[in-house]
């Protein structure tokens, strides 16, 4: 009998501390709130990808990204959803110097859609990696970054993404 209590009171304790781990949005907040669904928010995504790559490319809006929540978890130490943040993204290693002029061009001109420049907070970062942000959420940015034993591999990663969106 004492044992049972005391599984008992160490499964409330559990179960009560996985709540309190959980941080972020649920569904019907997402719906209350802006509205905003997966199936709405990925065509977004995928137009404003299109617009940044500095080539011609067609992106399928069944192909961004659903796999990121918007809820952390302290348990799986992970972030989880429902809702989910609906992301995509290419990289390109060693590009030209032509190539990111251009994806910097497009990016700058996401301002005429609404985007906005979100400064660095890292004032030793890449000029090169910028962040812009829409009144609505969705975001567009790029970034550079060097590796290898003498800095010798430059990867070049641009991503478009949209704030939470409810199934």
């Amino acid at each position: 009998m004492r044992i049972a209590a005391v599984l008992a009171l160490v499964a409330v304790v559990a179960t009560g501390c996985a709540t309190l781990d959980e941080k972020g949005p649920t569904n019907e907040d997402i719906m209350q709130g802006t509205g905003l669904t997966v199936a709405t928010a990925r065509p977004i995504v995928a137009d404003n990808f299109e617009l940044i790559w500095p080539e011609q490319l067609a992106v399928d809006p069944a192909a961004v990204d659903v796999s990121k929540g918007c809820r952390t978890s302290m348990a799986a130490i992970s972030y989880e959803g429902p809702p989910w943040r609906p992301r995509y993204e290419r990289e390109v290693v060693n590009p030209s110097q032509e190539f990111v002029d251009r994806a910097m061009a497009n990016l700058e001109a996401m301002t005429a859609r609404g985007f906005t420049l979100v400064p660095s907070q890292n004032p030793d970062q890449d000029p090169v990696s910028r962040y812009y942000r829409d009144a609505q959420g969705f975001s567009v940015s790029s970034s550079r970054i060097r590796v290898g034993q003498n800095d010798e591999e430059v990867r070049f990663t641009m991503a478009a993404a949209s704030p939470c969106a409810a199934e």
